[in-house]
């Protein structure tokens, strides 16, 4: 599949959402009782976003073509925390402090992404919006497997308990957006 097929695809789900959305209750992922103090509340989003997904993630940069992939959410209730796992590893979903981060974050050079290695459309922002979510109130969460020359790390945006974006970048300095849903 390529970028420009899956960018119609994203602009079809866009278009088709809409009409969907207006009879739908509040999106319970971005209600303003989820935040407090600042920060999610895991016990109230954990279980919302907890199972498997699946991802389509576009390269940019040194890494090209699409990946196809499905990975885990697990909700650690004992602990109150998040887990990515995938492929019989796991780590942490640490949630993103003191508001969020770009979507589109460069890790490596601590800002946002240059627009060049932009392979999404639509924008972030629209594609929170037709979910019911402002992107800057949307549960956002950072990772990040392996350290030095053998590190990929990463940030996910969820705009609903079924739809998310994220960026991931590994140590080789490929980057990949990934549309994420179940």
């Amino acid at each position: 599949m390529t970028g420009a097929t899956l960018a119609r695809i994203a602009a079809l789900l866009i278009a088709t959402a809409t009409p969907a959305l207006a009879n739908e209750p509040p999106n319970p992922i971005c209600r303003a009782d989820v935040h407090r103090a600042g920060n999610f509340d895991l016990r109230q989003i954990g279980p919302l976003i907890a199972g498997r997904w699946t991802e389509t993630a576009i390269g940019a940069s040194v890494a090209i073509g699409v990946q196809k992939s499905t990975f885990e959410i697990i909700y650690d209730q004992n602990r109150n925390r998040l887990y990515l796992g995938t492929d019989g590893i796991q780590t942490e979903l640490v949630p993103v402090r003191g508001g969020n981060k770009p979507l589109r974050y460069d890790f490596v050079h601590g800002k946002a992404m240059d627009p060049q290695f932009h392979m999404m459309v639509p924008e972030p922002f629209e594609w929170a919006l037709v979910q019911d979510c402002q992107i800057a109130s949307a549960p956002q969460f950072e990772w990040q497997f392996g350290t030095g020359a053998r590190r990929s790390d990463g940030i996910i945006s969820f705009f609903s308990a079924n739809e998310a974006m994220g960026t991931k970048r590994n140590s080789a300095r490929g980057v990949r957006e990934q549309l994420i849903s179940r």
